[in-house]
């Protein structure tokens, strides 16, 4: 069995971007089979290759857009080595009697035309969040992170993608607050993208998971101190910290639709 045989989906975007739950999503429709069993992290395909660069070795979920290695296309000298060498590291992990095979790993928002060199049958499913709820979910893993790092590095995603998309033969961009609001719109447009028949379990989308961090940064209290002093600083600390992000961002992020001043 080949990779000629199939139709490959790769999912991608920002890390808390809302990847898994549509991996998670896509793989309970019944044509379809993602990577499951694999003892890995998200069971993503990153971890159990090793032909590019994991996020991790690109600078982790905060800054992997802005590693000078982070952006692959059809250029890359690794397209003859992923051929074979992508296929026999994941498909034991596919259901192989299956046509759809589907792949995730959130670095693919920036090595899709790559990805399509090396599986031409290939279509790509990404997920933008808002840059709010993409740094402070974020956050929560490395609090020593700076916001602007992370918005820096959301703008490079996104950048990298807008670039990329005009090159790919089939992408579908979605919106993680439309898609939280309309799980069943959201799995409909999956399916007919796809060309598959409805399947898929829209339970999994969950709503309003926005919320808590754009209440965070309105109240400016993601930083918190041990105790009433320190929060009093932290606090002082967001509020300068969001100001400079506002300031300096705003028009960037509104070029990809968002703003600063709308969470919603």
């Amino acid at each position: 069995m080949t990779p000629s045989d199939h139709s490959f989906v790769f999912v991608g975007g920002l890390h808390r971007s809302g990847t898994s739950v549509i991996y998670h999503t896509i793989g309970t429709h019944p044509k379809i089979s993602r990577l499951t069993d694999t003892c890995v992290l998200e069971d993503e395909g990153q971890f159990l290759q090793s032909v590019y660069p994991k996020d991790q070795e690109l600078g982790g979920p905060e800054r992997f857009g802005l590693h000078v290695s982070a952006h692959l296309t059809e250029s890359s000298p690794l397209v003859s080595t992923a051929k074979k060498e992508l296929f026999r590291a994941w498909s034991p992990y596919w259901d192989l009697s299956k046509h759809y095979f589907c792949e995730k790993t959130p670095s693919n928002i920036v090595r899709s035309r790559f990805l399509q060199a090396v599986f031409p049958t290939s279509s790509f499913i990404f997920v933008s969040r808002h840059p709010v709820a993409y740094a402070l979910a974020t956050l929560k893993w490395n609090h020593r992170v700076l916001l602007p790092i992370m918005i820096e590095n959301w703008l490079a995603c996104q950048g990298h993608l807008k670039q990329d998309l005009p090159h790919l033969r089939r992408s579908l961009v979605l919106r993680y607050e439309e898609m939280n609001l309309h799980p069943e719109r959201t799995c409909q447009e999956i399916e007919e993208f796809l060309g598959l028949r409805p399947g898929m379990d829209a339970s999994l989308i969950k709503q309003g998971l926005n919320d808590p961090y754009f209440s965070s940064w309105q109240r400016k209290n993601y930083r918190r101190g041990p105790n009433w002093w320190g929060t009093v600083a932290k606090r002082y600390w967001n509020e300068m910290e969001i100001g400079y992000v506002e300031w300096r961002y705003e028009r960037a992020i509104n070029t990809f639709g968002y703003s600063f001043h709308e969470l919603a």
